[in-house]
C-alpha cells in the first residue's frame, strides 16, 4: 500500500509531492532476495543500482539495500565494488576508452554518494540505541593501526605527551599563581 501524495506541509499551495513510499510487502520480498545472495552476487546488484541513473533507480531496491537487514553488507562491499568495478558492472559492448573513464568516474561518484547515505542510515540505528557513530576519520584509523604495528613506540610517545601536558599545566599553574601575587601586592 503506498502513501498518499500530500500538499506542502502548512496545506498551503498547489504543489504535489511525488514522494510515496513502496509497499512494505515488497521491500521485506526484496530484502529476503538480497539476504540470500552471495556476497558476490549482492555486489553484483549494489553495482547495478548505483551505477543506475537517479529516475531509473528501483526504489524497492533502495529501501532494501538502505534497511536495517542489509546496510552493514552494503557498506562493507562498497570499497570492494570500487577497488574492481570491472568485476562488478557489466560490460558494454563497443564503448571506447574515454565513454569507459566516464562511466566509472560517474559510477565512482554515485557511490561515494551511497557510501554517506549508507553511514548516515547505520548511524540513525546505533543512535537509536543511545549510541553515537564516530565520523570517518583517516587520521584516527591510522593512528590506530600505528598503535597495534608499534605498541612500544606508540606507548612511548603517548607518555612523552602526557608528560608535556602536565609540565605545561604546572607552568600555567606557577604563571597564574605569580599574576595573583602581583595583583595583591598592588
Amino acid at each position: 500500500m503506498a502513501a498518499p501524495h500530500h500538499d506542502a506541509p502548512d496545506d498551503r499551495g498547489r504543489r504535489q509531492s511525488r514522494w510515496t513510499e513502496p509497499d512494505p510487502a515488497a521491500v521485506a520480498e526484496k530484502i529476503e532476495t538480497f539476504v540470500a545472495l552471495t556476497n558476490r552476487q549482492f555486489g553484483s546488484e549494489l553495482a547495478a543500482f548505483i551505477a543506475a541513473d537517479e529516475d531509473k533507480r528501483d526504489q524497492v531496491a533502495a529501501y532494501a539495500i538502505r534497511s536495517p537487514d542489509l546496510v552493514r553488507k552494503a557498506r562493507r562491499l562498497v570499497p570492494t565494488i570500487l577497488r574492481d568495478p570491472d568485476a562488478y558492472l557489466p560490460v558494454v559492448p563497443g564503448e571506447s576508452k574515454n565513454a569507459h573513464s566516464r562511466r566509472l568516474a560517474q559510477f565512482r561518484s554515485r557511490a561515494d554518494h551511497e557510501v554517506q547515505l549508507l553511514y548516515r542510515v547505520q548511524a540513525g540505528l546505533v543512535a537509536r540505541r543511545g549510541h553515537l557513530l564516530p565520523e570517518p576519520n583517516p587520521r584516527s584509523r591510522a593512528r590506530r593501526r600505528l598503535a597495534d604495528e608499534y605498541p612500544v613506540r606508540y606507548l612511548e610517545l603517548v607518555r612523552e605527551e602526557e608528560q608535556a601536558d602536565a609540565d605545561r599545566a604546572a607552568q600555567q599553574a606557577v604563571e597564574r599563581k605569580k599574576s595573583r601575587d602581583a595583583a595583591t601586592d598592588r
